[in-house]
């Protein structure tokens, strides 16, 4: 079945590119094909699109151009960052939120491997306990890394009362200890203010935003970090290999047409769906504060995949989690598990909007969930 016959609600795995981006996109591709690294004329005019796009992107997030590096996407960009812990002679420890992503997360075997100590901190709700972070932290601890929204639940945390405790470590300690956030599902859905959360590091993916796929940035607030592998030295040795043009200036322009009218649309969008499901038996995972409306958990008193199956049968897209759990089985449940939904986990749902979506379709979900929970 072609995906247009379906009601699309999986925007948090990715979202439909728009028109504006892959007319950049096709326009650079056309126009700019000379590798941005060369040094004749045309060469220098592809460098000229990827600083001015760098630019752009530097004025959405209110950072310096130098403290921003265009990756393949978030995954990429948090792997270097989290690999770069590899070049440490003495091993120490790393805390990681319980409900990252799973480009954080799957680090674990490997940094264990190598003698870190790796620990999670528990986000009971949804939501990371700053006195457990504290409780946590040792003078070992050299790097923390909580995600800034809830891929999975849509949840908030609270990234300036986090970073504010691990400054006030580092002083007590003398070491320096690297906060990373993962802000992918923030971006546009959120207030981000990287400089004012002094966080040392961040990712971002354009695909998320109705950009194009394979296109990710990475914030550093140093602008540097000891990167495993330099290759040609592009990206200021962060990230070496020639730079996707194209889409790069496509993910420039998707920032550039991030709108507060989104925002409202896609909170009446929530706000329908909710009050729909009232005295149904689909419960309602994600708590109505303090969470982006972009995305909604929910469960139902069926198995997660049959759920998923009904639903696409009546002409439904969403997910039981992240895009990438669901390649690895019950990883999306232990996200929900951690935040205390054990109960609800083996029947999790994740809806998840966009600027595409309306409120005739949204009616039309909520319709489908409650004859499909009936059915449990």
């Amino acid at each position: 079945m072609a995906m247009q016959q379906f009601s699309y609600f999986d925007n948090a795995a990715t979202t439909k590119m728009s028109e504006a981006c892959l007319e950049t996109y096709v326009k650079t591709a056309e126009e700019y094909m000379a590798n941005p690294s060369a040094s004749y004329a045309p060469a220098r005019e592809s460098r000229q699109v990827l600083e001015e796009s760098r630019m752009t992107a530097a004025r959405v997030l209110d950072v310096k151009p130098s403290q921003l590096f265009f990756t393949s996407g978030a995954t990429e960009s948090i792997s270097i960052v989290l690999s770069s812990l590899l070049w440490a002679k003495v091993p120490g420890r790393v805390i990681f939120s319980s409900i990252e992503h799973e480009a954080v997360s799957s680090f674990s075997s490997v940094l264990r491997e190598k003698g870190w100590d790796v620990v999670f901190l528990g986000a009971r709700d949804g939501f990371v306990s700053i006195d457990e972070l504290e409780r946590l932290i040792t003078r070992e601890t050299r790097l923390v890394a909580i995600m800034s929204v809830s891929n999975v639940l849509g949840t908030i945390q609270d990234i300036r009362g986090a970073v504010s405790l691990v400054r006030a470590k580092e002083a007590e300690y003398g070491r320096r200890i690297f906060f990373f956030t993962d802000s992918v599902q923030a971006l546009g859905k959120t207030c981000i203010d990287l400089a004012g959360w002094d966080v040392d590091g961040a990712s971002f993916s354009a695909h998320k935003i109705h950009g194009p796929r394979g296109c990710g940035l990475l914030y550093l607030k140093k602008g540097s970090i000891q990167s495993l592998a330099h290759a040609g030295g592009q990206e200021h040795g962060v990230r070496g290999g020639t730079e996707n043009l194209p889409a790069i200036a496509a993910f420039a322009q998707a920032l550039k047409d991030l709108k507060s009218d989104d925002e409202r649309h896609i909170g009446m969008l929530n706000n329908l769906l909710r009050s729909l499901l009232e005295h149904s038996r689909v419960k309602v995972l994600t708590p109505g504060m303090n969470s982006v409306p972009h995305i909604i958990a929910l469960s139902t008193p069926l198995p997660s995949e049959v759920a998923l199956r009904m639903l696409q049968d009546r002409g439904f897209i969403i997910s039981s989690g992240s895009a990438c759990s669901n390649n690895a089985r019950g990883k999306a449940e232990s996200v929900y598990r951690s935040a205390g939904f054990a109960q609800e986990a083996k029947g999790a749902l994740r809806v998840s909007f966009s600027r595409n979506n309306t409120l005739q379709e949204t009616a039309g979900l909520a319709q489908a969930l409650k004859e499909v929970a009936e059915n449990g």
